[in-house]
């Protein structure tokens, strides 16, 4: 069974298990999805990250400073619904498109002038 001490987290285990399930569904955009190669000699390569690499990228940050910044205080182990949350919607994973900044000033297509 679960060895979380809170019924609400999750264990790194898991976490890997649903971000894998969201990709292998078509949950996750494909620009979160892609990661370097070690090759980079003619140039650099990339290919599609699995699910426990979406989710350590997530969580312990990658890339330095031009990269993203992780969005746990942990990087291994169990999570917190809000830390779930957070990855989910990190650049890294993307789930749905939540890591794009809605900007107030679009006017939506809802938003027509009927006479």
């Amino acid at each position: 069974e679960s060895t979380n001490t809170n019924n609400n987290d999750a264990s790194k285990e898991q976490v890997e298990e649903m971000i894998q399930n969201l990709q292998s569904t078509c949950q996750l955009v494909p620009d979160a999805q892609i990661v370097e190669t070690n090759s980079k000699v003619p140039y650099q390569t990339f290919r599609v990250g699995t699910g426990s690499e979406l989710a350590r990228r997530a969580r312990e940050g990658y890339g330095g400073k031009k990269g993203s910044q992780g969005v746990t205080r942990d990087g291994d182990g169990p999570v917190t619904l809000e830390d779930f949350h957070a990855i989910l919607k990190s650049r890294t994973v993307c789930a749905w498109g939540e890591c794009y900044i809605k900007k107030s000033s679009r006017t939506s297509t809802s938003e027509c002038y009927i006479k």
